[in-house]
């Protein structure tokens, strides 16, 4: 079965680049829909690695599990805030800091959807990964840039990249990009990616914008630069990384950007544990509810 689904996914592959068509295509967003019910983003703390957890009106969209020693402690957060099953789980890309404990969140929870990116690995993690979606009988889909995952309470989660005129050498700038829209406020998660992903996002998106900035690649220098964080203009920006982890992430350099970017808020997961922020709908709204 491994072998059958990464066919699909060099299938799948082949048949975005074919359809990606014009590299530089400028692209624009949709005015998001009217939240109409509760909405929260949950940054995970998972040591030195990555887990995003959206909820919105009761559905769940996980981005990322942290390594392979953090998914227990991703399905008991899961647990402990009453999710029973997955409206979607997003591997950004194949690193094990990001994918490593998607295999044990697979096995806890029903899946409904499952979005990664078309690149491969082999390692321990990735085949893990495989092996539990192939038991649950949930087959990967490989979004292309622009496509949409709506959720009933209007938000919904935008997939931006990567583009074709990312260069497939490194992984980190082959990861997916998103943004989760919710009514007036646009949380974008950036994975790995580094400087090369970013010019190409602006590029297909000159005017896009975020409230919030789950930051690239955990801190490191190699994203967050001053053009990008001045185009997307991020009020709060959520790093997730270690407690003194060998990298040195967050860098005092990407620090540096978002302040010069005058963002007001900063959190490091490996400061205050996990990160919770709540997206409320418009004040229309909950009349209207009532």
């Amino acid at each position: 079965m491994k072998k059958r689904l990464r066919s699909i996914l060099l299938l799948c592959a082949a048949v975005v680049l074919v359809l990606n068509g014009g590299l530089y295509a400028v692209r624009e967003l949709a005015p998001a829909r009217e939240l109409t019910q509760h909405t929260e983003v949950h940054f995970i703390d998972v040591g030195q690695g990555d887990a995003a957890l959206l909820l919105s009106g009761g559905q769940a969209v996980l981005v990322d599990a942290g390594m392979p020693e953090s998914g227990s402690a991703v399905v008991r957060y899961l647990q402990d805030l009453g999710v029973t099953e997955l409206y979607a789980a997003v591997a950004t890309h194949p690193h094990a800091d990001h994918i490593g404990g998607m295999a044990e969140v697979i096995e806890a929870f029903p899946v409904g959807h499952f979005f990664m990116g078309q690149e491969t690995a082999n390692t321990s993690s990735f085949s893990r990964m495989l092996d539990a979606l192939e038991a649950r009988g949930v087959t990967p889909t490989i979004p292309s840039p622009g496509d949409e995952l709506p959720l009933a309470s209007g938000a919904s989660l935008l997939f931006l990249g990567p583009d074709e005129d990312v260069p497939g050498t490194d992984m980190n700038n082959r990861s997916l990009i998103t943004l989760f829209r919710a009514g007036a406020q646009d949380v974008l998660l950036m994975g790995d990616a580094e400087a090369a992903a970013e010019k190409s996002l602006l590029a297909h998106y000159p005017l896009l914008r975020c409230d919030i900035l789950k930051v690239g690649h955990h801190g490191s220098d190699s994203s967050s630069s001053p053009a990008f964080l001045a185009a997307v203009q991020p009020s709060v920006a959520v790093i997730s990384c270690g407690a003194d982890n060998k990298y040195g992430h967050p860098s005092p350099q990407t620090l540096e950007n978002l302040s010069q970017a005058n963002t007001t808020e900063i959190h490091i997961t490996a400061e205050e544990g996990s990160v919770v922020i709540p997206l409320e709908p418009s004040k229309s709204s909950k009349e209207n509810a009532a």
